[in-house]
């Protein structure tokens, strides 16, 4: 089940997109879902090289820019960032506005986006799921020894 917990940030949350170590392994990644011009789901992974907090209400994102996700979020902005792991479990659905200072320069690999969050869910566990629980998150081996790229 899923608690509505508004437009803002949780605490947890909150530290662990400022906090998180993205130069160890395994690194921990993030789903994203957008929505493409026919209306289907468009499944995504980023890691938190990616994915960073501007303030308790914004997200800021990086993705490839000619990528399809980069596509779908220029057409309608639509976005579900889902962030798993035996920690918490939270689904931030939101719109992204292309940062204009990006979209100018056409040179670079990567488009930097806002996602200004429109309501944040906590999963829980219901009681009829008692004794249930999440035990990992979606993990990937990291080859870079770099800082985050937000």
């Amino acid at each position: 089940m899923s608690e509505d917990l508004g437009n803002i940030i949780p605490d947890d949350l909150y530290n662990a997109l400022i906090h998180e170590d993205v130069t160890i392994t395994p690194g921990k990644a993030i789903l994203i879902t957008t929505s493409d011009s026919s209306g289907w789901p468009h499944p995504a992974l980023l890691s938190f090289r990616e994915v960073g907090v501007k303030d308790r209400n914004t997200i800021r994102i990086k993705t490839y820019s000619g990528s399809n996700t980069t596509q779908n979020l220029k057409d309608n902005g639509v976005i579900t960032l889902v962030f798993i792991d035996p920690t918490m479990t939270y689904y931030v659905k939101g719109l992204a506005a292309i940062l204009q200072s990006e979209a100018e320069n056409a040179h670079d690999m990567l488009t930097s986006m806002d996602i200004s969050i429109r309501q944040v869910l906590r999963d829980f566990t219901s009681e009829d799921e008692e004794g249930a629980f999440i035990t990992s998150g979606i993990m990937f081996h990291n080859p870079w020894d770099s800082e985050r790229r937000i």
